[in-house]
């Protein structure tokens, strides 16, 4: 199993492959910017999508960002570690 990969399964019961492209901590919270796999509606070819990272037992869950202002506070911690 690759580790910079995970499976998530949509509420219609659809399996989407992302690609992790960074874990991202924010005051108490964990996000992870992901690409999808394959392309997936709605998602450009060179967009990612943010979500938060939920710790729990069974491993670990991945809610989808809506939220504007995190998606920009997670992209905005992203390019700072990359410039650095």
């Amino acid at each position: 199993m690759d580790d910079d990969r995970v499976t998530l399964t949509t509420d219609e019961g659809e399996d989407i492959e992302f690609e992790i492209i960074s874990e991202i901590a924010l005051g108490e919270d964990f996000y992870a910017i992901m690409q999808p796999i394959k392309p997936l509606d709605g998602v450009g070819e060179d967009e990612a999508l943010v979500f938060r990272i939920i710790e729990n037992e069974d491993g670990d869950e991945y809610e989808l960002v809506i939220d504007d202002d995190i998606i920009d506070s997670v992209l905005d911690s992203y390019n700072c570690l990359c410039e650095e």
